[in-house]
């Protein structure tokens, strides 16, 4: 007989129990293991969390890694890297990401898993009433079904939005359970599992009789017993709609924009200050008012010139679709709760574990489910591109594994359940007007963007915030209003996609100057050349410029380059062939970083003298970890051995505070952020320094001592400047003193106690924040607000706090951005003017990435930039609501990504040297990408005429443009 739904919810539907041994969490073989404490709601928990990578970065030194006979192996000479640290592991199929690790993996967890199936909402307009199991025969139907009633909570909402504007039947039932709360004085119901972390808007399950607050929400969790039935339901019910059943219509939720909203103006002065801007201005109470007011006088600033013929305008309305990232491993993860021990175990891949482990214990934090010990076995993502950045997923393995009855569970997304519910880059709509003076001066601009934020806040107002920053492009403008503001749908959520907000801004406004370089009848590089942006300017924003960008060499450069030059040749050869030729070309200044970041990272020395860089930060295939091997070789003398990521405990280490609430700059354990999201983008410059820094506080405090000791006293007037490494030997330059091998230097402080590794802590806004420290009566400056160190053979670190620290600029917090990659891509097309195909041809891009780390990375990072660019730009069909991805039958049979065929031969990167002293590399995972767009809709209209507006520009729009 079949139970009805309030029957089934937690129970099984075959008879027994499953029991849940009490099992010690050991270290996995060749696993390195840390541990925290967490105090959370005043009840202390314990986080341990266990690198998976890092044991196949051990096998890298023990020749497992080591490419066949004839080959070298992944590591140079110091500071180079011949190949990538992680490369043969990859390609040859070794365990590496969570998609390849199963509970038989896991040491002392029970022995089989019990998959999980989300099933997500396919209807949003009428109320989710349950599922229909009698579609499954019994022998393959879920031990349990979970349903949203089990896991609701209180949502407590950090934006503009208020409970009160929620007409649905969601709020109705929070309300009610917030009441009994109150009444009861509990902190949960019965019915309640499981809190809601604040960033969050709806239940992670919709309840049954609510309606579903987006497409993909997820409204039950079957969890089976076995791998065979999960694949049996699976085929049976996973493109049959009816499975979900729907009841009455439910009312849509009021949500104003999201908070917090852009609204940049900026009114350049007559001298170095601005008349007003969001820099100078941003912290006045009528701030708002004040640019609203502005904002009109530039609008009418506009009206006035253009009706005089003193400027000329050019404006539009655009248009972006959505874009999956597409990385290579669906989201997929491990999790088991024992509750005899409280212990919840989770293997993931994720962008943030920072991130991960905080929400995950704010979750249980007032939760009748007790989580005192948290394990976490940090994997490789295969890639993330932002696109698992903030991701529920890790959130929605925590609520299946503690919600399982005690199985270990696997929750494994297969490539539909990701288009369904992964994280989007956001579609956007703009509308912006730039207007020129008769010499192709630009003067004003205005801009309004709206980006769909799908069903969750997650970043999205921070990718509207970047995009307004963006929108002025890489010029200098001396009146702009830039409008930004991101905006709730019933479509799946979007998210830090790579590129955050910068490829959607870049679009509109190099398209519009495209249209007035040809209107002015000058090449498109002479009216970038007269009103391009570069130090001593400044942003639309109001904030300085104080790095070198190369504008000018990059527009030499692209205009000397065979592309433009041989254009004419080019289009009548192609002509031949039927097909119009054209070219196009456009720049950007994207930004990398935040207003303000924090990253740390600790570089260790072993007894053999090998080194070890650990970090919180995840390698998403842009290379990580092969630069983090490799930028501390010249101060080590050494690359890296192993490289440890995603360890989610170091900055506990540091034992600092942080955040405006808990001190400034004046306590000497403070400093303005912890740690943020790894992101592709804050490598080269955020990561490395961190890196850097720390490895020049283990020489200057380790092994030169250590050096010191050994050459005897005769050493002690030496500084550490006097030293050099020479053949792998630390050296002193004016000679006198053996050479000493990074053995014997280990020894030495194994034996005298030394300090043995450095974790250090960096802060970024503007400029680094530098700390001095006092190391064993000896004092240090470095690009470092904090530091914890090890001596000797002992492994746990005690901080060692700063006596005095130059703070960063005070006035940056209000500048937005501060540091840039600038890029130009020059781009070839071919369109065939009576199927609408257009076809890349030729590429050539023109990029300041500052100093190189390592070639082959920052090469890679460039040919994957233009490839996604160019499918967003030309391939990449995302329609909103069920008739996009959000139906849950969408595959790369309907989402259609750049493949080898469709990207050049002729694909060239050209980087610029760095001027001047810049040491530094620049974050340009998403530099190369943002221009590409705009180059190729330029190049479709000198090859045709006609100017696309909307992407992506597929044939059949492209048909419809040629035929008028």
């Amino acid at each position: 007989m079949k139970k009805s739904p309030s029957q089934c919810f937690g129970e099984r539907n075959t008879e027994g129990t499953t029991s849940s041994p009490s099992i010690a969490i050991g270290p996995q073989s060749g696993l390195s293991r840390r541990s925290f404490i967490k105090n959370v709601a005043g009840a202390f928990v314990t986080v341990n969390v266990f690198s998976l990578a890092s044991g196949i970065a051990a096998r890298a030194s023990e020749g497992t890694w080591e490419p066949p006979l004839g080959r070298d192996g992944w590591m140079g000479p110091p500071g180079v890297a011949n190949a990538r640290i992680d490369g043969y592991a990859k390609v040859t199929g070794q365990k590496i990401y969570a998609r390849d690790y199963h509970v038989s993996d896991m040491e002392g967890w029970p022995g089989t898993e019990a998959p999980v199936m989300i099933i997500r909402a396919i209807n949003v307009d009428d109320a989710f009433i349950g599922l229909d199991m009698s579609m499954l025969p019994p022998d393959l139907r879920p031990e349990r079904v979970i349903y949203g009633e089990q896991v609701e909570g209180k949502v407590e909402l950090t934006n503009t939005i208020i409970h009160d504007q929620h007409l649905d039947q969601v709020e109705d039932r929070m309300r009610a359970a917030q009441k009994k709360r109150l009444e009861s004085g509990s902190s949960t119901s019965e019915t309640e599992g499981i809190t809601l972390p604040g960033d969050f808007m709806w239940p992670f399950i919709v309840p049954r009789g609510a309606g579903a607050a987006f497409y993909g929400q997820p409204v039950a969790f079957l969890i089976f017993k076995d791998r065979a039935t999960y694949l049996g339901a699976k085929k049976k019910i996973q493109f049959v709609d009816s499975f979900q059943q729907y009841g009455a219509p439910v009312k849509d939720p009021l949500i104003p924009p999201l908070s917090p909203l852009t609204n940049y103006v900026r009114v350049a002065g007559d001298g170095p200050e601005d008349t007003f801007s969001y820099s100078q201005n941003g912290y006045d109470d009528n701030y708002n008012e004040e640019a609203n007011n502005y904002r009109r006088q530039i609008e009418q600033a506009i009206a006035d010139n253009t009706a005089s013929s003193t400027w000329k305008a050019y404006g539009s309305d655009f248009s972006m679709q959505a874009m999956d990232p597409m990385f290579m491993e669906p989201e997929s993860g491990l999790g088991w709760y024992d509750a005899s021990t409280k212990t919840l175990n989770l293997v993931v891949g994720t962008q943030s574990p920072d991130g991960d482990i905080g929400t995950l214990l704010g979750m249980f934090e007032d939760s009748e489910i007790s989580v005192s010990t948290v394990n976490l076995f940090s994997c490789y993502p295969g890639g993330g591109f932002g696109g698992r950045d903030s991701s529920v997923f890790t959130l929605n393995l925590g609520i299946a594994a503690v919600m399982s009855g005690g199985s270990p569970v696997r929750l494994a997304y297969d490539r539909f359940e990701q288009f369904q519910s992964g994280l989007k880059r956001h579609a956007c709509k703009g509308t912006t007007q730039v207007a020129f003076d008769t010499t192709g001066k630009v003067q004003a601009l205005t801009s309004n963007m709206q980006f769909d934020s799908g069903g969750r806040r997650n970043l999205s107002p921070y990718v509207a915030q970047l995009a307004g920053v963006c929108a002025g492009g890489s010029y200098n403008i001396p009146l702009s209003a830039i409008f930004s503001e991101a905006l709730y749908s019933t479509n799946v959520s979007g998210g830090s996609q790579r590129g955050f907000g910068g490829p959607q801004a870049y679009f509109i406004i190099e398209s519009l100057f495209d249209e007035a370089a040809r209107d002015f009848s000058v090449s498109p590089f002479d009216i970038r050349r007269t009103n391009i942006t570069g130090p001593g300017d400044r942003t639309v924003v109001g904030g300085p410029i104080t790095q070198s960008l190369q504008f000018g060499n990059i527009l030499d450069m692209a205009e000397a380059d065979p592309i433009w030059q041989n254009r004419a040749a080019d289009r009548a050869r192609w002509a031949r062939e039927g097909l119009s030729y054209g070219v196009g070309f456009a720049v950007s200044n994207q930004a990398y970083g935040t207003s303000g970041d924090g990253v740390l990272a600790a570089v260790a020395m072993d007894a053999e003298g090998n080194f070890t860089v650990r970090t919180n930060a995840v390698d998403m295939g842009n290379g990580s970890a092969t630069t983090l091997a490799v930028v501390i070789g010249e101060t080590l003398g050494a690359n890296a051995e192993r490289v440890e990521l995603g360890n989610a405990d170091l900055w506990d280490a540091l034992q600092m505070q942080y955040g405006s609430k808990n001190g400034s700059w004046d306590d000497n354990n403070w400093t303005p952020k912890s740690v943020g999201s790894s992101s592709a983008c804050l490598t080269a410059f955020h990561q490395v320094h961190a890196a850097v820094e720390s490895a020049k506080a283990l020489f200057d405090c380790g092994i030169f001592p250590a050096a010191q000791a050994l050459w005897g006293a005769g050493a002690n007037d030496l500084k550490p400047s006097d030293t050099a490494w020479v053949d792998g030997q630390l050296t002193v330059k004016a000679g006198g003193f053996p050479g000493l091998t990074h053995k014997q230097l280990a020894s030495q402080i194994m034996e005298s106690g030394g300090v043995s590794s450095v974790l250090g802590h960096a802060y970024f806004q503007e400029t680094w924040a530098k700390g001095t420290f006092s190391v064993q009566g000896t004092s240090h400056t470095w690009g470092l607000d904090g530091i914890a160190l090890t001596y000797g053979a002992n492994n746990s670190f005690t901080p060692n706090y700063r006596t005095s620290v130059v703070r960063t600029c005070p006035a940056a917090s209000s500048y937005v951005r501060t540091v840039f990659a600038p890029c130009g891509n020059l781009i070839g097309v071919t369109v065939d003017p009576r199927t609408g195909d257009v076809v890349m041809r030729a590429s050539a891009s023109f990029l300041n990435a500052g100093k190189i780390h390592v070639e082959g990375l920052v090469s890679g990072q460039s040919q994957g930039g233009v490839a996604m660019a160019m499918g967003w730009t030309l391939l990449e069909d995302m329609p909103p609501g069920p008739e996009g991805p959000a139906s849950g039958d969408w595959n790369l049979n309907r989402y259609f990504v750049a493949k080898a065929k469709d990207v050049p031969l002729d694909q060239r990167l050209i980087t610029l040297t760095p001027e001047g002293d810049e040491k530094t590399g620049r974050g340009i995972a998403e530099a190369v990408m943002c221009s590409v767009a705009p180059a190729i809709s330029n190049a479709i209209y000198d090859a045709t005429g006609a100017r696309m507006r909307d992407l992506p520009i597929t044939p059949q729009k492209m048909r419809e443009a040629l035929n008028g």
